[in-house]
């Protein structure tokens, strides 16, 4: 897991007007309301994606790789994007004195408004609840804990104006090809083996 920490060593230095910018919106983006409250959960991004990735290792090693490697080489792709194709969400006045204003404050101080297209809380928050659903041995309750927990931290990114609906959507796509080549890939490659131990024995 500590290559997500270093991946993550690039993004500040691709989060920048420099190399031009475009605002990618939509009519939905204007009707879905600006609440500052949403920035708690929006950070609880960062225990929430460790906490199930350590769990995902405990309960189904294959998986955890597979899901850990899937979410590698999107965050390469999204730079790749960010270099080429920045865009940027103009941020409202910041309201409000209760703790989430004051949260929303500090994050807005933190991280600047590019690299938005893909959204890299929500591919990495989809990525994960992908993972524990397609796991049979997980219990029904904590796969619904998991995608609840993915769908609010998701939809924080839209309210608290740090993504618009293209990047939620972007990511979710980017996230399910890749994981999807890959998880095929790895069945492809146990089925060659499973093959020629079978031709081993006969």
């Amino acid at each position: 897991m500590l290559s997500l920490a270093v991946m993550g060593l690039f993004y500040d230095i691709l989060n920048s007007p420099e190399r031009g910018f475009v605002v990618l919106d939509s009519p939905l983006d204007r009707i879905i309301p600006y609440v500052p409250g949403m920035s708690i959960p929006y950070l609880g991004w960062y225990p929430f994606v460790f906490g199930v990735l350590a769990y995902l290792c405990a309960k189904d090693r294959l998986t955890y790789y597979r899901v850990l490697l899937s979410m590698n080489i999107c965050v390469w792709i999204c730079y790749l994007i960010y270099f080429n194709f920045q865009t940027m969400v103009p941020r409202p006045e910041l309201t409000g004195t209760g703790l989430g204003a004051s949260v929303l404050g500090w994050l807005y101080s933190q991280d600047r408004p590019y690299n938005c297209f893909p959204s890299i809380h929500s591919l990495h928050s989809y990525l994960v609840m992908r993972a524990v659903l397609s796991v049979p041995s997980i219990r029904k309750p904590i796969k619904i804990l998991v995608a609840a927990g993915a769908a609010t931290i998701i939809v924080s990114t839209l309210m608290i104006k740090q993504h618009v609906i293209y990047d939620a959507l972007g990511a979710v796509i980017l996230g399910e090809c890749v994981l999807t080549i890959i998880t095929g890939l790895a069945l492809h490659r146990r089925r060659r083996k499973e093959s020629k131990w079978t031709e081993g024995i006969s």
